[in-house]
């Protein structure tokens, strides 16, 4: 049986409408000459706008992403920006085979990804053990498959001696953490630890 895990592939080789999806993109930054100064990824984006052939600024085709608390967070934002295909990444859920075992202490750099062109596999983790998932994306593994949920809390031990872990849909988290309510959110349930995997 697989385990969770987020691949990340570019967006030029992904052939599924984008809208909606998770997405990252490539920033690179240029002193006043033209010279290469940095590079490095801007993440937590929603695409709001499937592929524009002419988005105006750009020399190829381009989607509107946003960030995801505006683009969860029922507000009216002008906060988006247009993004070459070329220099976004999509991400998604997947099933992967397990881990190795039997994995000594510098085995994690085996798995760095040496090529940036080529899709990323990164394996999640089982929220038993995990030093501070609050916040996190979770995704809790049942008889389906839940994704785009939120951890709320530590993994804590119930009345009856199990460990759980509080979960909330991912669109309500951004609401909940901006305006705190004083009842329960309907979304905010607890899961038995087993079953949720941490990103």
């Amino acid at each position: 049986m697989g385990v969770p895990a987020l691949l990340i592939r570019r967006a030029r080789d992904f052939h599924e409408p984008l809208l909606g999806k998770r997405a990252r993109f490539l920033m690179t930054s240029h002193s006043t000459e033209g010279d290469w100064l940095a590079h490095g990824w801007k993440d937590g984006l929603r695409i709001v706008s499937e592929v524009n052939d002419d988005p105006g600024g750009l020399d190829e085709p381009a989607v509107w992403v946003q960030e995801e608390r505006d683009y969860y967070g029922d507000t009216q934002s002008t906060n988006r920006f247009a993004v070459g295909r070329s220099r976004l990444w999509i991400e998604q859920y997947v099933s992967a085979p397990p881990p190795d075992t039997d994995i000594g202490r510098q085995s994690w750099i085996e798995n760095l990804n040496r090529d940036p062109n080529s899709p990323e596999l990164r394996m999640m983790h089982h929220a038993e053990g995990h030093p501070d998932p609050v916040g996190a994306r979770v995704v809790v593994v049942g008889e389906v498959v839940e994704t785009d949920l939120r951890a709320v809390s530590p993994v804590r031990m119930t009345d009856n001696g199990e460990l759980a872990i509080t979960v909330m849909a991912e669109r309500d988290w951004y609401r909940w953490a901006r305006d705190y309510p004083a009842e329960p959110h309907p979304t905010l349930r607890w899961e038995l630890a087993a079953r949720v995997w941490v990103e």
